[in-house]
């Protein structure tokens, strides 16, 4: 039979093609999802709908987003809760979100993403809600609960966590984390983690991390090149009496060409910004509030220095209620960790560091403001350090430890006193002025 393609006439087609698009009824790189029967139709594998704006597709949410989400489209996620099995590898079924794939919902407030318990196997692992290993993906407008109330009732010591999106050009923005889980020793409840090792133009945005159910995790997580702005980070308070728990809000790791941190509030935990993996180089750290923390900033990197480091004008509040002191608990902690280290062109300027609800606890010395240091034993070194323009609780020891080359202070001021404390024995610093070496052991 000849097909009389001479008769069709492409002008028609196009407007017709045209017409269904504004219509809402047809398009190749958006389909819509609605949240009906999605908790009752999990892994059943069970759908309806056409996926279009007025047919959006409904039932297995899992089935439907391993099945009909291809590369580069956006998902519509409507109003409702959509429960998924989340993804560890275990489970059949399990979906990662393809390259260049956005998924969108209807607000923070109406869409949310929620972690299922109701269906068979249910096992016992870490789990992410949503997850991606391709590049350019984007998640937003919507909130991810971990809901981790069961294996946190069941004494499970396993991490669930909200986004891991693992590659290049990743955005998180506008998101709210909440429920998850990570206890001490086991695998961090990281919720927000974007990157990898030599990734980089990812970034998390305005999102909210609360509620969270455990004592070891991160807030945000970038590995790699990334900027994090205004987000709320709300860890549990550090309790009293106990050593500080691994609670930290933002922890960027392999900061290569650079990490911007700016503007965000991290509330209770541990430390507000944490590195203690692969250092970070090109990283600022400015106006965010690290409020009722034990450490505001914390660098201590287990296997690589830090280099072309800026932390400015943040407003840094220690907890009080630490009634234990078998730690080293500094609102600025810069160190090195092994043998050849050398930390290098640091700023710490214009912060203002004090105590939350200005009611200071009584330091056994090995807390406090500030803290610089590393070993002469391992040929450790921190060089071309300024100190410059900070306003520091006179009640908060600040210290050095170790060779420091080129140490460069003023313009500080102290706070509810007229000189600055001092820790250890070690020289405060007013006594490191101007642009010098020490040396201290």
């Amino acid at each position: 039979m000849k097909i009389p393609s001479k008769q069709i006439k492409p002008g028609m087609v196009g407007l017709s093609f045209l017409a269904a698009t504004l219509a809402g009824i047809v398009s190749a790189s958006e389909i819509w999802l609605s949240p009906t029967n999605s908790l009752s139709s999990i892994n059943t594998l069970s759908y309806s709908g056409t996926g279009t704006r007025t047919n959006p597709y409904y039932g297995d949410f899992d089935y439907l987003m391993g099945h009909f989400v291809s590369a580069n489209s956006k998902v519509h996620l409507g109003s409702g809760v959509f429960w998924t099995k989340g993804v560890n590898g275990l489970n059949t079924n399990e979906f990662l979100i393809p390259t260049g794939v956005t998924i969108e919902g209807a607000g923070e407030a109406f869409t949310t993403v929620r972690r299922a318990t109701n269906f068979a196997p249910y096992v016992q692992a870490n789990v992410y809600v949503l997850v991606s290993t391709s590049s350019n993906v984007t998640v937003g407008n919507l909130t991810v609960d971990c809901n981790a109330f069961d294996f946190y009732s069941r004494k499970w010591s396993n991490s669930i966590g909200g986004i891991n999106l693992g590659a290049s050009g990743e955005t998180i923005e506008h998101v709210t984390d909440i429920n998850g889980l990570g206890f001490r020793y086991s695998p961090e409840g990281f919720q927000l983690a974007v990157g990898n090792y030599g990734q980089s133009s990812n970034r998390v945005l305005y999102c909210t991390v609360s509620n969270f159910l455990g004592t070891y995790g991160d807030g945000i997580a970038p590995v790699g090149d990334c900027l994090i702005e205004g987000n709320q980070i709300y860890l549990p308070q550090q309790p009293a009496g106990v050593l500080s728990y691994p609670l930290f809000g933002i922890n960027v790791v392999a900061s290569s060409q650079g990490s911007l941190v700016i503007g965000n509030h991290v509330y209770g935990g541990g430390d507000g910004f944490h590195n203690d993996t692969g250092g970070d180089t090109n990283l600022v750290i400015a106006n965010n509030v690290f409020e009722n923390v034990c450490q505001a900033v914390a660098l201590t990197g287990d296997s690589r220095p830090y280099d072309s480091v800026k932390i400015s004008h943040n407003l840094m509040l220690m907890q009080t209620n630490y009634t234990i002191y078998q730690e080293q608990l500094f609102m600025v902690l810069i160190g090195t960790t092994r043998d050849g280290q050398t930390n290098q062109n640091i700023v710490v300027d214009g912060n203002i560091i004090g105590y939350y609800n200005d009611v200071p606890f009584t330091s056994d010395g090995s807390q406090g403001a500030l803290y610089i240091y590393g070993s002469n034993n391992l040929h450790q070194l921190n060089q071309r350090i300024s100190i410059i323009n900070n306003q520091i609780d006179a009640r908060m020891p600040v210290s050095f430890a170790g060779k420091i080359s080129n140490l460069y202070a003023r313009g500080n001021t102290p706070l509810n006193g007229t000189n600055f404390a001092t820790a250890n024995g070690l020289p405060g610093l007013t006594n490191v002025t101007g642009n010098q070496t020490i040396t201290q052991q």
